[in-house]
């Protein structure tokens, strides 16, 4: 892909050791996260691309700020965490802006989060079911990643892990499995957020120890629906440059999308690559 470029990264699933990342992070931005301290109290919101990562940083943000959406916008709010050189003037500057409790994002795998597994904070994963998720990784590589190629190569670059940060089925399942054993990972289906919003905004604010009470509640269901935020300039990323006529970063937001785009031959082989990859283990998905 035009806008994504090669990494090495220790640990990488991907046989050269290789994992994709945009173009504008380098080696020595993902080699400083390695220094990057974590704080018991900070939450990290994590998802493969595409996965609902938007809208989750919306429900936390609004949680947290007592329902206010706030002068900042969202991507500053919660600040992408290695993005933070291009997207905030760096790390430093990241850390002395944040108050005591520090909420970011990441699409980084398990194995490049820093100090994972060595302190209290906390983790809300996101996993959508990876046939939407391929439709709205390609509209997204096609609005803002420079990519060129149809639906039908782009497909077989996802299904090999040959796009930005590497295999979803990597990144999901290594994620999964570690929450099955661990208090302090929040796993949470997109799916589930589409058909029950109350519930999940519910089991977040339980999550991260935030007192719900129904106003609160009500509030950040409101201004955390996809209709809501798709005219939220604050709330959602239609300020990022983007090539013209290309559906914008948020969509649909919808389940089964993937009908539209996937031939008969790309559904059987996704649905045995996703037996062999998820439900063997038994990661399901609603599609």
């Amino acid at each position: 892909m035009a806008e994504y470029k090669q990494v090495l990264v220790k640990d990488g699933k991907n046989p050269e050791g290789l994992i994709s990342f945009p173009i504008f992070i380098t080696q020595r931005e993902i080699g400083a996260l390695n220094s990057f301290i974590v704080r018991d109290w900070d939450t990290f919101i994590v998802a493969y691309p595409k996965s609902g990562t938007t809208w989750m940083e919306q429900i936390v943000h609004l949680l947290a700020n007592n329902g206010e959406q706030g002068d900042k916008i969202l991507s500053e709010a919660v600040p992408w965490l290695e993005g933070a050189a291009t997207c905030y003037g760096g790390l430093d500057r990241l850390i002395r802006d944040s108050g005591d409790r520090r909420y970011f994002h990441s699409h980084l795998p398990m194995s490049l989060m820093p100090m994972f597994g060595k302190t209290k904070a906390k983790y809300i994963y996101v996993a959508r079911n990876p046939k939407d998720n391929a439709v709205s990784y390609y509209y997204h590589a096609r609005s803002k990643m420079g990519y060129e190629g149809n639906w039908s190569e782009f497909i077989k670059l996802y299904i090999e892990g040959k796009v930005g940060y590497g295999s979803i089925f990597d990144h999901v399942l290594d994620w999964w499995k570690v929450s099955q054993d661990s208090d302090n990972i929040m796993f949470v289906k997109y799916e589930d957020m589409t058909k029950n919003l109350a519930q999940v905004v519910t089991n977040v604010a339980n999550f991260i120890d935030i007192p719900l009470t129904s106003d609160l509640l009500d509030t950040v269901i409101a201004a955390s629906k996809f209709s809501a935020m798709a005219i939220n300039p604050k709330a959602n990323l239609d300020w990022v440059p983007q090539r013209e006529g290309i559906p914008k970063h948020m969509r649909k937001g919808i389940i089964g999308d993937w009908k539209n785009h996937f031939s008969s031959e790309e559904n059987l082989l996704f649905d045995a690559i996703y037996e062999s990859r998820f439900l063997k283990f038994g990661l399901q998905f609603e599609f």
